[in-house]
């Protein structure tokens, strides 16, 4: 089970999804204890949720939430921290 868990909700985010995730992998491996990373796509129309799953596929800390239509900060970030393991 991992120690954090990092909820962080996207809506037509697809020019930012890499660098973030980049930056908080980078953080949280010097930090060295286990973590996971929810992302959750918050109704894009972009290739946000794409690029996600892309991210997902190749690292198992990464799980990603699909929301059907976009929905408010806190019912989007509180579908996350549901799924939080850490």
């Amino acid at each position: 089970m991992p120690k954090y868990s990092i909820v962080v909700p996207f809506h037509n985010e697809e020019e930012n999804v890499t660098a973030l995730y980049d930056r908080l992998k980078e953080v949280m491996e010097h930090v060295g204890e286990s973590f996971e990373i929810l992302f959750v796509d918050d109704g894009s129309r972009d290739r946000t949720y794409r690029l996600l799953e892309e991210i997902a596929a190749v690292d198992s800390r990464v799980l990603v939430i699909k929301l059907r239509r976009k929905l408010r900060t806190d019912v989007r970030a509180g579908g996350g921290f549901r799924s939080c393991r850490g």
